[in-house]
């Protein structure tokens, strides 16, 4: 729509578990940037995490999605886009999205990026270790 702003990110976390309350979020575990590998062999391994979200849009709705790249490669693992409703365009909403028992093939370096709208917002930078 012509006219709008582009969304304000207030909060982008990585983080252990999520507990959302109407007007507020316990983040527990918050800002893990290193996961290891409790399985043997060390890879492949599954582990869940939360995305913990915090934006505001003078448009009524957007579409949120994940990407998971591989810095080595480049390549991504997308998830689904997540409607994402603003009841108040001044106000901001916050959103958590659960990666659950994602299958990293290797260790090294991968980023959590934020698409919304079609578009590559920012990242969060997530190594991997076994």
């Amino acid at each position: 729509m012509p006219g709008l702003r582009e969304p304000i990110i207030k909060a982008f976390v990585l983080c252990e578990d999520v507990r959302q309350y109407s007007d507020k979020a316990d983040l527990f575990g918050a800002g893990v940037g290193l996961i290891r590998s409790g399985s043997t062999p060390a890879f492949p391994f599954k582990h869940t995490f939360w995305a913990y979200l915090l934006i505001a849009d003078e448009k009524p709705e957007g579409q949120v999605q994940l990407a998971l790249m591989r810095a080595d490669s480049g390549r991504r693992y997308f998830s689904r886009e997540i409607t994402m409703r603003h009841a108040d365009p001044l106000r901001t909403t916050q959103f958590a999205i659960r990666i659950f028992n994602f299958e990293f093939p290797e260790p090294g370096m991968y980023f959590v990026e934020l698409w919304y709208d079609g578009q590559w917002l920012l990242d969060h930078l997530l190594m991997v270790e076994g």
